[in-house]
């Protein structure tokens, strides 16, 4: 009876134990909380894991490492990533319930690897309170909206501390290439001549050099009178903050998608309920012709999805099952209301009838939309080049020289991105803005390089320029590239503990569990104590150097940071992030009591090669030692 009982209780205990869900991630820059609740609902066995990451581009990296996401997110599709990292979807239902006319430009050698996420218009917007008090028209050319931002700049109208009033989404490469070819539409990639160089380039028969030199005439007839300014675009500062500029009447017209429209008309309308903005009223208009042809609209996917194929079994046949979800109209409701997007690439999906942004429907509806297929990951790097065109670096005939050798040869065989630096001996990760929160294995090995090739006592380096992980093994110059990308030179200054202490205190500013400010520092040479929890102003406890000794308030040090902080773009439009008590350069901001030591005119990835050099007979490994502590999270 007893062994009975024991039996009975095992078998009651077996059926009361629920079958473990299989975890499926991703990585996106907003969360997918309607799309991740559908498949909750959907599939019982099926738990969808997202993380936050700002930088797409650092996907297929972590696939190569092998420590790939399970759906994989690409904001351009690169073909030979694609056929090398990812499962082929062909015989999937999925595949087959999309627009053909898209899916078909995403084929490999007959295969399907990836799927259109839906996806945005792009044009310009513009602020149409301020045009109709200024008297203007709505823009029928390219020559009336220059002519209309020249006078509306007169009039003070829609103008920041900067003295412009237009700019375009460029935080991203592929938003910045949207820009130059959307320039193209109407004059070209919408006319027959245009559609042939298109499909002759798809065959590698056609460049852009010699065709997409005219790309650049309305941004240079901007800058020429000084509308627009290069240096937010190039990356020399931080970029024009468009929906809070838009959204409080500082900025009167920008280039980018429907997306960006809705986050202006957001923004104003928590502006007038805060009392700091009136209400405006905004458009887009259409992309506009100088030669007379009719306007057309831009529109493409925000990004593409696919599966990795290195995972096991059971998470590939949850992946399908998540992305044949994706792949239904209820599915495509729920990631285009989390994803802010208008229009679905599914076949005659009813989400799209109502979705149309003020100004443009009309061109919508006559059918004047410029579906963007370009081959492989071109946009994406149309962008990167065209910021060099903005820093005066390089010529518009040299850049689209660059994007052909890229298309037509690849860009593996760059010397330096193909060179070994160094080898490392564990992973250092960048995940869920970790740079931006905490001590770091990855800042730690920044700000150690930094350090060593400086020779100062202490370096820093703020979280929003570290952009990619490194991986255990071999390390190539196209690695240091993707973790560091900014070109900002390191400086050395003698600054007093005081002021470390302010730097330090100003880098906790903008932390947030949620999503946290770039200006949070790594560092090197000293430990530092927070608590997250307490008022901004009020958060650091403790600065000791790297020995244990307390920093003296009235002692000088020599402090390794960027000429970024340093006020080199100044401290406008929250450039600089904010370390006024470093500036050294600046002359519109008050100097703070620093003396300059030494321009390196050196940059992160430069001393992060040094540190290879220096270390070539050593194993590096890096590790954590308590450099920066938050005590609310003990």
């Amino acid at each position: 009876m007893v062994l009975l009982l024991a039996v009975f209780s095992i078998s009651l205990d077996g059926c009361s134990r629920k079958k473990e869900k299989t975890k499926v991630t991703l990585l996106y820059s907003t969360e997918f909380k309607q799309f991740k609740q559908l498949v909750e609902e959907t599939y019982d066995d099926i738990e969808l894991v997202y993380e936050r990451t700002p930088y797409l581009s650092e996907q297929f990296r972590k696939l190569a490492k092998g420590v790939g996401p399970d759906i994989v997110i690409s904001s351009q599709p690169n073909f030979e990533n694609m056929q090398t990292y990812l499962l082929d979807l062909s015989d999937t239902l999925a595949s087959s319930q999309y627009d053909s006319t898209v899916t078909s430009k995403l084929m490999v050698d007959g295969k399907n690897y990836m799927l259109p996420l839906p996806g945005t218009y792009y044009s310009y917007i513009i602020n149409e309170t301020l045009f109709r008090k200024a008297g203007l028209a709505f823009p029928t050319s390219l020559k009336e909206l220059e002519t209309a931002l020249t006078t509306l700049k007169e009039m003070g109208l829609g103008v920041g501390e900067d003295g412009i009033n237009f700019s375009m989404e460029s935080d991203y490469n592929t938003s910045l290439g949207m820009f130059f070819v959307g320039a193209m539409v109407p004059d070209f990639l919408g006319t027959v001549e245009g559609v042939k160089w298109l499909a002759a380039l798809e065959r590698k028969e056609s460049t852009f050099t010699g065709t997409f030199e005219k790309a650049f005439t309305f941004s240079n007839s901007l800058m020429s009178a000084k509308v627009l300014e290069p240096d937010a675009i190039a990356l020399k500062r931080n970029s024009i903050l468009i929906p809070e500029r838009m959204g409080s009447g500082n900025l009167a017209a920008a280039f980018g998608s429907s997306n960006l429209m809705m986050q202006i008309v957001e923004e104003n309308e928590a502006n007038v309920e805060a009392g700091k903005a009136e209400a405006y009223e905004y458009r887009m208009l259409p992309l506009l012709s100088d030669e007379g042809n009719h306007p057309w609209v831009m529109y493409s996917p925000i990004g593409y999805v696919g599966i990795n194929a290195a995972i096991s079994d059971e998470k590939k046949e949850a992946s399908k099952k998540v992305i044949e979800l994706l792949s239904t109209e209820k599915g495509q409701k729920a990631i285009m209301s989390d994803l802010k997007s208008e229009y679905s690439y599914l076949k005659n999906d009813e989400n799209n009838k109502d979705n149309m942004p003020k100004g443009i429907a009309e061109y919508i509806e006559e059918g004047y939309v410029y579906n963007v297929q370009f081959p492989d990951s071109l946009i994406e790097y149309l962008g990167m080049q065209a910021r060099k065109v903005f820093e005066k670096a390089s010529s518009v005939t040299e850049i689209l020289q660059a994007v052909d050798k890229y298309y037509l040869y690849g860009s593996k065989d760059a010397e330096y991105d193909l060179s070994n630096v160094g080898f490392l001996d564990n992973d250092l990760l960048l995940e869920n803005y970790n740079v931006r929160k905490g001590e770091t294995k990855l800042g730690n090995f920044i700000t150690n390089s930094i350090k060593l090739a400086s020779h100062a006592d202490i370096a820093v380096a703020n979280g929003g320029a570290i952009r990619s992980s490194l991986y255990q093994g071999d390390v190539y110059g196209e690695d240091l590239r993707a973790v560091c990308p900014f070109d900002d030179q390191i400086v050395v200054l003698k600054v007093t503990g005081e002021d470390i202490w302010k730097m330090l205190e100003n880098s906790l500013t903008t932390y947030t569990d949620e999503f946290p400010g770039g200006r949070f520092l790594q560092v090197s040479g000293i430990h530092y104590t927070f608590d997250s929890s307490k008022p901004v102003g009020s958060r650091l406890q403790s600065v000791v150097l790297h020995d244990g000794t307390a920093i003296q308030r009235n002692q000088f040090y020599t402090v390794a940071v960027t000429d970024y902080m340093a006020g080199k773009q100044g401290y406008a439009e929250s450039n600089g992030d904010g370390y006024v008590m470093l500036n050294y350069y600046d002359e519109a901001t008050k100097k703070g009591n620093v003396q300059l030591v030494e321009e390196t005119h050196m940059t992160f990835q430069d001393a992060m090669k040094i540190y290879f050099e220096y270390n070539k007979d050593q194993t590096i490994h890096v590790e954590l030692d308590n450099r920066i502590v938050d005590n609310a999270h003990k």
